[in-house]
């Protein structure tokens, strides 16, 4: 092959996979910076969703053993044998649940405190009245401090969504509240059955004000959330249980309460009726964290999803993209060049027989110039 020859090839070549390349690239880059994009924002959305879920796992043994403290602050101020056997089972299942999550909600240290002091309150069999009603306080006090040091630092009280936020209200905030005030409320009232002075009335009122007030603002976002939800399942499983609990709260803490007077009521009806709301806010909890995690889990079966489709999207675009630049390889156009002057080629001049010049081409062969 002459060297004009082999130029001209080399040319063509170079051009076909310039071409090929842009248009490769003119695919790729767009396909790649909207691939990075759904990833980087689905993998915060993942980890913001797996820290709820978490904070959901914490939730339902903790109030547990809230509801189990209450109860013992209960029996001690009544007299009653404090069931420590509940308040121990109830114990074991948060040192489990903190065993698995609490590195990442950052709450093994507070828990560590907390389960020393419910420790030292159970094992202490006689407390006078009133200084069981001041000592379980204050384990009750500190496990709603927990409460929230798991909604925080889970990022539950952040939740975007209508629905979830509504239910996670109820769960994180309104129900340890209701199940610490209720149970101040009726040992006060069994404590001063005739209203103590002006700051133990003071303390029935807020605790009983604050009964009805988080009860009204509990299923005034449950309602809320029904209205906004998608999920099939939030409505149906949570009506019942927020019926019984409205008519429990109601027996304690009439919504009207709030500038009435106390209801009259007998010691017996008192216990009964908060034995009836500590049920009724267990099992509303109970209900209330299956449906959140229920929610949460349906959301990252569709963060999952946009991964998924994702990847399937850059996989077409890579094929899509190579499926182009072959073609554009195939069936790029060349511009003809300029033929260059071969020494080896250049025309040589012989005379006819009548006299005429004649061009003719002459090649290399065996190292000497010979006429074709």
């Amino acid at each position: 092959m002459s060297l004009s020859s082999a130029s001209t090839v080399s040319g063509r070549g170079s051009t076909r996979i310039a071409t090929a390349v842009a248009v490769a690239v003119a695919v790729l880059v767009p396909v790649a910076i909207l691939f990075v994009q759904v990833w980087s924002s689905t993998s915060g959305a993942r980890s913001f969703t797996v820290d709820e879920r978490r904070g959901v796992a914490y939730l339902e043994p903790l109030t547990r053993l809230l509801g189990a403290t209450t109860k013992a602050q209960s029996d001690a101020v009544h007299n009653r044998p404090v069931d420590t056997a509940a308040v121990r089972v109830a114990v074991a299942a948060v040192d489990e649940v903190d065993g698995r999550l609490g590195r990442q909600l950052r709450t093994t240290d507070r828990w560590i405190d907390v389960r020393q002091l419910v420790q030292q309150r159970v094992t202490v069999q006689k407390w006078t009245p009133p200084t069981a009603y001041t000592q379980y306080s204050d384990v009750n006090t500190k496990l709603l401090e927990l409460t929230r040091t798991v909604g925080d630092n889970s990022r539950l009280v952040l939740d975007p969504a209508i629905d979830a936020y509504y239910v996670m209200n109820a769960s994180l905030l309104r129900i340890p509240e209701i199940l610490v005030d209720s149970g101040r409320y009726t040992d006060l009232s069994v404590l001063f059955p005739t209203g103590g002075g002006e700051a133990t009335r003071a303390q029935l009122a807020a605790a009983r004000n604050r009964i009805a007030a988080d009860e009204t603002d509990l299923s005034d976002g449950l309602l809320k959330a029904f209205a906004q939800t998608d999920s099939s399942t939030l409505g149906p499983g949570l009506t019942r249980p927020l019926d019984d609990f409205r008519t429990a709260v109601d027996a304690v803490a009439p919504s009207a309460s709030l500038l009435a007077p106390a209801p009259e009521r007998s010691v017996p009806d008192l216990i009964a009726n908060q034995d009836a709301l500590q049920q009724a806010a267990l099992g509303l909890q109970d209900a209330a964290l299956k449906q959140l995690d229920d929610l949460l889990a349906d959301r990252a079966g569709g963060q999952a999803r946009s991964r998924i489709i994702a990847v399937i999207a850059a996989v077409i675009g890579i094929l899509v993209a190579a499926v182009l630049a072959w073609l554009a390889w195939r069936w790029a156009p060349v511009r003809p060049r300029r033929r260059a002057v071969d020494p080896d080629d250049e025309p040589v001049v012989q005379r006819s027989a009548n006299g005429t010049r004649v061009p003719v081409h002459a090649e290399r062969s065996g190292g000497a110039r010979a006429a074709r």
